[in-house]
């Protein structure tokens, strides 16, 4: 697996105003993929320690399928 390059993301850390990320664009951003893994991913993780150093907190949004009955 590729190392991030956070570079990019540091930038949207420093204003201090919170943002969010899809997979894609955290690839784009950083070269590497998001850690599979949401525990890992939340708390040791590399971009989980960057966030922390910035003083965020990092969460994960899971996708949510409703079902409806037809009418």
């Amino acid at each position: 697996m590729a190392r991030p390059n956070f570079t990019k993301i540091v930038k949207q850390l420093e204003t201090g105003e919170p943002f969010s990320l899809t997979a894609k664009q955290y690839q784009n951003k950083t070269g590497a993929s998001i850690p599979k893994e949401t525990y890992y991913l939340l708390n040791n993780s590399a971009i989980a320690r960057k966030a922390k150093e910035y003083g965020y907190k990092l969460a994960v949004q899971e996708r949510i399928l409703l079902f409806e009955k037809e009418e």
